[in-house]
Order: C-alpha cells, then sequence, then structure tokens
C-alpha cells in the first residue's frame, strides 16, 4: 500500500509539472497535492478495513467448522450410546425370556413333584391303615417327674428288644398325667414323659426316630381312678405300642416300603 501511494504522488507531481509553469511556488503545489492525500488515506482506510473483515469472517468459518465438528462428535457418540442401548435391551429381554422358561419348568416340576407326593403320602396312609398293634407297654413316673426310673428302663429294654430285627414297624408313643395339678402345666408334663421314652429308645436301642411317634396328651383319658394312690401313680404313665405290618400284608407304596 505504500508503495501505491509514492507511485500515485509521483505521477500527480509529474502531471502538475507538466501543466504548471517552471515559477509555481511550493505552496500552490502543497494545495494540489493535499487532496490527492486525503482520497489516498480512505482508499487504505478501507483496504485495512476490508483486510480486517476477511480476517474476521475466516475465524469465524473457523469457529463454525469446529462446532460443527463438535456437533457431528456428539451426534456419533449419540448414535453409539443408542446402538449399545438396543444391544442392552435385547440382551435383557433374552435373560427375561430365560428366566419366564426357567419359572414354567420349575412350576412343572412342583406341580409333578406334588401330585408324586401326595399319591405316595396316599399310599402311605392306607398301608400304615394294615399295621397292627403287636406289642404295648406302660411306662410310669412318679408325681411330678419325668425321669425314668431303673424298673422303668429296664421295661423299656425288653420292650426294645421285639423290634430290633423289625424293618416294618411303627413306634407310638403317648404321655399321661394324673388329674393334680394345673391342666397345661400336666399337658407340659406329659410331653416330657414321651420325650424321654423316644430319647431312651433312639440313644440306648438305636431306635430311628422317623419310626417314633409321640405325642403328650396331658391328664384326659386316665385309665384307673384319680381318687386313690394307686389309681393316680397308674394315670401317671407313658403308653409305648409298637405297630408292625403282617407277613402277609403288602406294602402300598415305595415309601411305605421304608417302614
Amino acid at each position: 500500500m505504500i508503495m501505491q501511494k509514492a507511485v500515485l504522488l509521483s505521477a500527480t507531481a509529474a502531471g502538475l509539472m507538466v501543466f504548471s509553469t517552471g515559477c509555481a511556488t511550493k505552496r500552490h503545489v502543497r494545495a494540489a497535492i493535499a487532496p490527492v492525500e486525503n482520497r489516498v488515506g480512505v482508499v487504505e482506510k478501507r483496504a485495512t478495513q476490508s483486510e480486517a473483515d476477511v480476517d474476521a469472517l475466516e475465524k469465524q468459518l473457523s469457529s463454525t467448522t469446529e462446532i460443527a465438528t463438535g456437533a457431528e462428535r456428539e451426534a456419533k457418540l449419540a448414535k453409539a450410546m443408542a446402538t449399545t442401548a438396543d444391544g442392552k435391551a435385547v440382551a435383557a429381554g433374552q435373560r427375561a425370556d430365560g428366566a419366564n422358561a426357567l419359572a414354567e419348568k420349575s412350576m412343572t416340576r412342583i406341580g409333578e413333584v406334588e401330585t408324586q407326593f401326595g399319591k405316595s403320602i396316599d399310599g402311605l396312609y392306607e398301608n400304615l391303615d394294615n399295621y397292627q398293634m403287636s406289642r404295648a407297654e406302660n411306662i410310669t413316673f412318679a408325681f411330678n417327674k419325668s425321669e425314668l426310673s431303673k424298673e422303668m428302663k429296664e421295661k423299656l429294654d425288653g420292650f426294645a428288644g421285639t423290634v430290633k430285627d423289625q424293618k416294618k414297624f411303627v413306634i407310638e408313643v403317648q404321655g399321661f398325667a394324673d388329674h393334680v395339678g394345673n391342666a397345661n402345666y400336666n399337658q407340659e408334663l406329659s410331653q416330657r414323659r414321651a420325650l424321654t421314652v423316644a430319647r431312651y429308645l433312639s440313644a440306648e436301642h438305636d431306635v430311628p426316630l422317623r419310626r417314633i411317634q409321640l405325642l403328650g396328651v396331658g391328664s384326659v383319658k386316665p385309665v384307673a381312678d384319680n381318687k386313690t394312690r394307686e389309681g393316680r401313680m397308674q394315670n401317671r404313665r407313658v403308653e409305648v405300642k409298637v405297630y408292625t405290618l403282617p407277613a402277609g400284608a403288602k406294602a402300598a407304596t415305595a415309601i411305605a416300603k421304608s417302614l
């Protein structure tokens, strides 16, 4: 731009010198050149402004490109996340289908087991109806006691010997009390007496617990008069009964055979 200005001034000065006379003064030359210099300054300002506008436009375009690139990157990321979410949704759906199938299979199996169990239980009770009592013993206790005396232990020893070699039997143990005292207390006392007998048969004679059924009955069902000492002693008892399957009877189910 400076060189252009110098050329323009030189050309102007040369023109003025051609058309002017040799007697022109310096003041006259400056007066003629001043308007030209003003116009050149205006042109220079416009050129500078144009250059600034171009730079600003380039920066704006560059910024716009960066924004567009960032937006494109975010769009790609969002698309990738959406694809991943779809994949997870599909996998979750497959897991849910698998869980439903497993649940249906389990329910079917449970139904089959319940049906089979019901048949087995029915068969078991049907078979138990065929069992017959083969022996019974009364084990008596001292007043307000649930411990076995030596004599009663000997009776249980003899009783256990009769079932030692049996394969199919059930032992029924029922505890009782006399009428003296509170009914609830007598109920609990009769239960402890039945448990004492069952424990002795299992611990001392290896009778399987699955073959023993026990119950504390309390002071009901007396076998003797509670008004006499002898009668009350007979009522403080545990009835032990063994039930076996007769030789000619057949077990109804596989479970019953295990008895």
